[in-house]
């Protein structure tokens, strides 16, 4: 078919109105439909209140503390040794048995001692008889000494025998009581009440005087040493709190099953090491229970005294940001507020604030890294899921 170009055109003139109206109406279809999508893409999206846990914020006394690390110490720790020479004949404990003073440990062959004492003994006895015949003498001679029967240096003679007789007594009396001390040191006794640790030499052996190993350590464990440090910032105040009263100690153990053993700060050593910054402090422990050993690794709670009316949240909810600390606080119209908080100790699940929160504000627990200022929240029980 042939295409008439004239025909074309006389019907776009004779149209022309119609086209321009639906032209218009297109564009304005397009204006519309442009206006309503920006409308739609700028509409603010509908926020949700988000699912957290809460807990009120309360208010009670706290202990005011330091914390630590130390290592337990037995106050009197003995190394037992020979002091005398000879062969071991008995072992008279069991290893790890517990030892009262004065308690027989080892026996030492005590026969060459034994005859040592026996001579001395003997000695002892010739010279008190040499003694008592050089007085007989002088005095029967003082005698004839008044009567000018003899000189006066034979008398001074005879007195000095008598002097000399008299130190020789006092010279073997010495020797005698030495050899019984000697004697003595053959029966080997715990010098204080303690706990035997392991034996280190058998029957059999011989072992010399002061110089020969060690037979076995005995350490006291009814209460034992604490040794820890603390950082120089702390000195102040732990100085200060000492001058108001005994400082109590609280001391627990890896592994234990979390109780406390109490003790009490002994003193501060006299210097800062100027290398660490640190200074030491040595406290005493109770360990009736025996439930604490000597060169255990132990956490140290000094207890400097007690925080009146402080306010405490639950742990989880203080968040450490760029700023410090910080808290979210669900306000009346149970909506996320932002605080940022000073913190204080920890009291079991619970922490110290220091400014920010007063006590019976409703504070986020969990949940907060989905909040920002001014979002609301609804709070659930712990373990119950968001519902989708």
């Amino acid at each position: 078919m042939q295409f008439d170009k004239k025909k074309l055109m006389d019907y776009v003139e004779a149209n022309k109105n119609i086209l321009k109206i639906i032209a218009l109406l297109l564009i304005a279809m397009m204006v519309t439909s442009h206006i309503k999508g920006c409308q739609r893409r700028h509409m603010k999206q509908p926020i949700y209140p988000r699912p957290v846990q809460t807990a009120l914020a309360s208010k009670k006394d706290v202990p005011v503390y330091v914390d630590s690390f130390g290592t337990l110490s037995s106050p009197e720790d003995v190394d037992i040794k020979a002091q005398v020479t000879g062969k071991i004949l008995e072992v008279n404990f069991v290893q790890g048995q517990e030892v009262s003073a004065g308690d027989l440990l080892f026996t030492i062959d005590p026969q060459e001692y034994q005859a040592q004492v026996d001579e001395q003994a003997g000695i002892l006895e010739e010279s008190i008889a040499d003694l008592k015949l050089k007085k007989d003498t002088l005095e029967r001679n003082r005698v004839l000494y008044e009567k000018q029967l003899i000189s006066e240096q034979d008398f001074e003679q005879y007195r000095t025998d008598a002097l000399a007789a008299e130190a020789k007594v006092q010279t073997d009396a010495a020797a005698l009581e030495f050899a019984k001390v000697q004697l003595g040191y053959c029966y080997i006794r715990s010098p204080i009440d303690g706990l035997t640790g392991k034996r280190q030499v058998d029957v059999g052996n011989i072992i010399s005087a002061n110089t020969g190993p060690t037979l076995v350590n005995v350490k006291t464990i009814d209460r034992l040493y604490l040794d820890f440090t603390l950082p120089e910032r702390d000195l102040p105040k732990v100085r200060k709190a000492m001058s108001e009263g005994k400082l109590e100690v609280q001391v627990t153990i890896d592994g234990d099953d979390g109780s406390k053993h109490l003790g009490e700060l002994e003193f501060i050593d006299n210097t800062v090491d100027d290398e660490t910054g640190t200074f030491s402090l040595r406290a005493i422990v109770n360990n009736e229970d025996r439930g604490l050993w000597a060169g255990q690794f132990a956490r140290v709670r000094l207890i400097l005294g007690t925080q009146k009316s402080a306010v405490l949240v639950p742990f989880t909810a203080a968040q450490l940001g760029k700023k410090g600390y910080y808290v979210f606080v669900v306000d009346k119209n149970k909506k996320a507020d932002l605080r940022f908080v000073s913190v204080g100790n920890r009291d079991g699940d619970d922490v110290v604030i220091d400014s920010g929160v007063k006590k019976g504000e409703t504070v986020v627990t969990v949940g907060q890294m989905g909040l920002a200022p001014g979002i609301p929240v609804t709070a659930r029980q712990p373990g119950q899921e968001k519902k989708r």
